[in-house]
C-alpha cells in the first residue's frame, strides 16, 4: 500500500519508504490488474526507487510469468500493442497511463484506482471531486503504517462512528444514480479486489446507486479513520467492507462497524468470536474448494498429496479445511504440509521441492498462484516437470493460462461482487430479520496440470 506525495520538483511519488522487493513487486501486479502497461521511468517514480531496482523486479515477476516484459516497461499477460515493425512497446492508455505518477494530483493521497473511480464518476457527473482536501489529508495521515504507540493509543479508547443515518429509500429504486450512494472499502494491493470494485460499480449502477471506494491495507493502518470518511458522503446507504484480520488493528475496525447507523456488509472475513453482533457477510466457500482440488487428485489416482501454504487472511481457512479432510477421512495421504510462507516470497520453495522429492507425494495443493508458480520452476531445476513428474492445484486462480497452465481454485469474482451488492440492498429492504451469510463455491479451473497415474 502506497500514498502518493509531492516532491520537491512537483513531481509525484509513492510514500518515500524503503520497499521490500516482495511489496514493490505486489504493487506493480496490482497496477497491471487496472493498467494494461507501465512504463520503467513511472514505475521508479511511483515506487522511489531507481530504474535499475524495477527493471529487477520487471524481470523476477517476468520470470514467475505474471506480466509480460516489453521495451522500455511491461505488459499484462495478454496485452500487446505493436509500432507495425514487430517489436512491442510499452505505449499510453487512455493518452495519460504511461506516466503512471503524473495521473494523481500532487499532494493526494488517492490510489490510482480511487483517482480512475474519481475521475469517472466527475466526468459523468460533471460535479466537484467526490475527495475533497479535508478527506485526503485524513487519508494521508491514516495510510501510514502504524507502530507499537500507535497501537497502544488505539487500545486505550476507540471513537464512534461519524457517519449519519441513511436517508436513501431502497424500496424506490431507479437507474438514474439518486438511490443513494454505497461505500466500498478494500485492501490493496490485490489482484481480487479490483474487479469485484468494478463488478460492484457496474451492478450497482443499474440499480441507481452510486458507489464512493475507499482504499485500506494489508499493512497495521487506521482503518477506523478511513471508514469515517464516509461520514462526508451524502445520502451514504450502506458500506460494503473487508476488514484488516490483523488482531492488534482491528479491535478498532470492528468497533467502528458494530456502531455503525447503517448496514456493513462483510466480504472474506470472519467476525470476531467475542462479538455479540452479528453482519451480514459474503465470502468465498474455501472449504468446499479443497474438496474439489482433493477430489480432482483422487479422480486421477493421486493418494499421497502435500501441501503448501503462503500466510494471507485466508490461509488459516484453507488449511483448516485441509487437515479436516485429510486427517480425519481416509480420502488422501499427506506426506508434509508447509505453511506460513509470506506471499510474493520464494523463501522456502527449495525446502518444499526437497521434501516432495524426499517423500511419496505425487501432488501439491498449493495457496497461492505466486507460489505455486515459483515451485513449478524450481521443480523444473531439479529435472522434474509439471504434470509429468509432480502433479499440482493453485489455490487464487489467477495465474493465466498463457503464462504457466495450472489447474486453479478461483473465487468467482462476478458472482462475489453480485452477491455482496445483492446482500446489502436485502438488509436495506429488511432491516429488522436475521443477519445472513452467504458463501460462494470457487471453481476448479482444469488446466492439465494434475496428470493420471496408476492406483
Amino acid at each position: 500500500m502506497s500514498t502518493f506525495n509531492a516532491a520537491s520538483d512537483g513531481t509525484t511519488t509513492a510514500a518515500q519508504r524503503s520497499y521490500l522487493p516482495a511489496e514493490r513487486q505486489d504493487m506493480i501486479l496490482s497496477l497491471l490488474t487496472r493498467e494494461n502497461v507501465v512504463t520503467v521511468p513511472a514505475l521508479a517514480k511511483y515506487l522511489g526507487t531507481t530504474e535499475i531496482t524495477v527493471r529487477r523486479d520487471l524481470s523476477v515477476l517476468a520470470d514467475a510469468g505474471l506480466l509480460r516484459r516489453v521495451r522500455g516497461g511491461a505488459m499484462s499477460i495478454g496485452s500487446t500493442e505493436s509500432d507495425g515493425s514487430g517489436t512491442d512497446h510499452a505505449v499510453s492508455v487512455g493518452g495519460t497511463r504511461a506516466a503512471i505518477a503524473e495521473t494523481i494530483p500532487a499532494g493526494a493521497a488517492a490510489t490510482i484506482a480511487e483517482h480512475a473511480a474519481v475521475t469517472a464518476n466527475i466526468t459523468a457527473r460533471n460535479s466537484e471531486p467526490l475527495l475533497n482536501d479535508t478527506t485526503i489529508d485524513r487519508l494521508d495521515r491514516t495510510m501510514m503504517p502504524l507502530n507499537d504507540e500507535d497501537l497502544r493509543d488505539m487500545s486505550i479508547g476507540v471513537p464512534q462512528p461519524v457517519i449519519p443515518a441513511a436517508t436513501a429509500t431502497p424500496t424506490a429504486r431507479n437507474n438514474h444514480g439518486n438511490n443513494g450512494v454505497i461505500g466500498l472499502m478494500f485492501p490493496e494491493p490485490s489482484f481480487f479486489w479490483p474487479t469485484v470494485i468494478g463488478e460492484i460499480q457496474t451492478e450497482a449502477a443499474k440499480l441507481g446507486y452510486q458507489v464512493e471506494i475507499r482504499e485500506s491495507s494489508y499493512e497495521r493502518i487506521r482503518e477506523n479513520e478511513i471508514l469515517d470518511t464516509f461520514g462526508s458522503v451524502d445520502n451514504l446507504v450502506g458500506i460494503i467492507t473487508s476488514p484488516s484480520s490483523e488482531e492488534d488493528v482491528s479491535q478498532a475496525s470492528w468497533n467502528w462497524i458494530n456502531h455503525s447507523p447503517i448496514p456493513v456488509v462483510i466480504a472474506e472475513r470472519d467476525q470476531p468470536y467475542s462479538s455479540n453482533v452479528f453482519h451480514d457477510s459474503v465470502r468465498t466457500n474455501h472449504p468446499y474448494g479443497v474438496r474439489k482440488a482433493i477430489n480432482h487428485f483422487r479422480e486421477r489416482g493421486h493418494r499421497h498429496v502435500a501441501a503448501a501454504f503462503t500466510l494471507t487472511p485466508t490461509s488459516e481457512i484453507i488449511e483448516e479445511a485441509w487437515h479436516q479432510l485429510v486427517d480425519k477421512t481416509n480420502l488422501l495421504e499427506c506426506p508434509f504440509v508447509f505453511d506460513g510462507i509470506q506471499p510474493y516470497d520464494t523463501h522456502g520453495v527449495e525446502e518444499i521441492v526437497e521434501r516432495t522429492l524426499d517423500s511419496e507425494a505425487t501432488g501439491l495443493l498449493v495457496h497461492s498462484d505466486y507460489l505455486a508458480i515459483a515451485l513449478a520452476q524450481a521443480f523444473e531445476r531439479h529435472g522434474k516437470r509439471v504434470p509429468t513428474d509432480i502433479s499440482l492445484i493453485s489455490i487464487d486462480g489467477y495465474a493465466t493460462p498463457s503464462s504457466r497452465p495450472l489447474t486453479v481454485l478461483r473465487s468467482p469474482q462476478h458472482e462475489f461482487a453480485t452477491e455482496c451488492l445483492n446482500t446489502l440492498l436485502w438488509r436495506l429492504e429488511h432491516p429488522e430479520w436475521p443477519s445472513r451469510h452467504m458463501l460462494i463455491d470457487p471453481r476448479l479451473i482444469d488446466r492439465g496440470s494434475v496428470a493420471t497415474i496408476g492406483d
